[in-house]
């Protein structure tokens, strides 16, 4: 048994020479011959062995014997002892789950706080084959999907970096039990185990059996099926991230999916896209179900503002050719609104000094100037962000504010215009970004986009006498990237 230990060690490359191990140990049958197992190699293979007890503060008195024996067998073999109490009961009542979720989280807690200050260090744990295969029946019946049905993984990594060792993977529950016999070493019996309100238990005790009395080999099977799905799921991943990169945008918010490029992807990588999307957004993996997945994906046939609530306090959203993922709406009630009057443009037309204002919401820096034209065409900017005013046209003053119901702009020299939520809708500029845009307005006319485009009310012209240059040093948004940028 030793040697085959050794070999799975080795084949997934979980402990290096140097390498400080330290494992979980509770005193039943699985850890205390994983702590066997690993001190003898831990000799052979040049590795320091240490061992952490979380005691969890359920069965009391009974509780304190397994730390006791986990200190003397420790002791007994040379090994530094870790003994960690948490409050399992107090645990899950406040946060309203079961006994056996809480001391998962909090056992896994006490783990990743001892890794985070031993940098590379492995934490060993003791689970077998009969556990892999519970936990992937578990994971089946609870509507799992692919990551779950592949079972415990050899090593992984956790939420914050730590590495977890299975060595023992690939033993069975009774081999490990005829190890300790043949060594004579004694272990602790938990009483809970027994207890069939522990969903674990009830599979363990009555389903487990019924499937070994239909084939002897179940166990291995379910296990020989979870290593397959396992290569099927890495080979996805690979897909994924490729995929990931030209599909998934990060956004200030969350995150945006570009609409055509999951059209344009098998059933299954979509989703498995669409599921890696909305735990990046959510920063978290777990409890996301194959519902919600399905109900993210199911925007891709809806109509622009259809939108559906998900775990985590998300929204999804279908904008035109994206959906988008996020915690809530920007906060868009608080308008951005500033009056440039026409005293103080003409203050700035006498002065010929440059004259800076700064709006208060959406801290964009507005750099106005007034000087004169020699009537080169030519020389008018191109710039997104620095637009050129006929100053007689624009001198009764200005807005510069984000949009309203009634607003419009004239897009032909002729004099045609079009309602500004029109132009929005047409150029498929996100409901978003609409609300967030600055304009240069006079009443309800749109002069500027800020941003985007012009109208053609206070263009300059040959004959134009005076400029007024509107410059945007800083702008939160930009509204229409290469888009039409003038009234021309």
């Amino acid at each position: 048994m030793i040697e085959r230990v050794r070999s799975y060690i080795e084949q997934w490359n979980m402990i290096m020479p140097g390498t400080r191990v330290v494992a979980g140990v509770s005193g039943g049958a699985d850890s205390v011959c994983l702590c066997l197992l690993l001190k003898q190699l831990s000799e052979e293979m040049n590795f320091t062995l240490e061992v952490i007890h979380v005691e969890h503060g359920i069965r009391g008195e009974d509780s304190r014997k397994d730390e006791q024996f986990v200190q003397r067998l420790c002791t007994g073999l040379g090994i530094l002892c870790h003994v960690e109490v948490v409050d399992v009961p107090a645990y899950a009542t406040q946060h309203h789950m079961g006994l056996e979720e809480a001391a998962r989280i909090l056992r896994y807690r006490v783990f990743a706080g001892y890794a985070a200050n031993v940098p590379e260090c492995r934490i060993a744990l003791a689970h077998h084959m009969e556990d892999n295969a519970e936990t992937i029946l578990l994971q089946m019946i609870r509507g799992s999907g692919l990551d779950g049905l592949c079972g415990m993984r050899p090593l992984r990594r956790g939420t914050n970096g730590e590495c977890y060792i299975r060595p023992l993977l690939e033993c069975s529950r009774s081999e490990i039990e005829e190890f300790l016999q043949s060594r004579g070493q004694a272990y602790c019996s938990d009483i809970t185990n027994e207890d069939l309100s522990y969903s674990r238990n009830r599979v363990r005790h009555k389903v487990m059996p019924e499937l070994s009395d239909i084939n002897a080999q179940a166990v291995i099977h379910i296990n020989q099926a979870a290593e397959f799905l396992g290569e099927l799921r890495d080979y996805l991943d690979e897909l994924t991230d490729t995929v990931m990169l030209r599909t998934v945008k990060t956004k200030e918010d969350g995150v945006a999916l570009d609409v055509n490029s999951l059209e344009n992807m098998p059933q299954v990588l979509r989703m498995r896209v669409i599921q890696r999307a909305a735990a990046q957004a959510a920063g978290a993996k777990k409890d996301w179900t194959r519902a919600h997945l399905e109900a993210i994906a199911s925007l891709l046939t809806k109509q622009t503002g259809r939108r559906v609530d998900l775990p985590y306090e998300l929204t999804a959203k279908r904008a035109y050719r994206e959906i988008l993922l996020y915690r809530k709406e920007k906060d868009v009630s608080q308008k951005a609104r500033m009056e440039i009057s026409s005293k103080q443009l003409h203050d700035l037309c006498c002065s010929g000094k440059k004259h800076t204002l700064v709006t208060e919401v959406q801290g964009s820096r507005f750099t106005l100037r007034v000087f004169p034209f020699h009537g080169k065409i030519s020389e008018i900017p191109r710039k997104m962000y620095t637009k050129w005013f006929d100053y007689d046209k624009i001198k009764n003053g200005f807005s510069i504010r984000n949009r309203e119901p009634q607003d419009f702009f004239v897009f032909d020299v002729a004099g045609h215009h079009k309602k500004l939520g029109d132009y929005f809708i047409t150029e498929k500029i996100p409901s978003e970004e609409r609300e967030r845009c600055l304009l240069i307005t006079q009443g309800a006319q749109v002069l500027w986009i800020v941003g985007g485009r012009m109208g053609c009310t206070a263009l300059v012209e040959n004959t134009t006498r005076l400029i007024l240059e509107i410059a945007v040093d800083t702008v939160t948004s930009e509204i229409i990237e290469g888009g039409t940028n003038d009234g021309l």
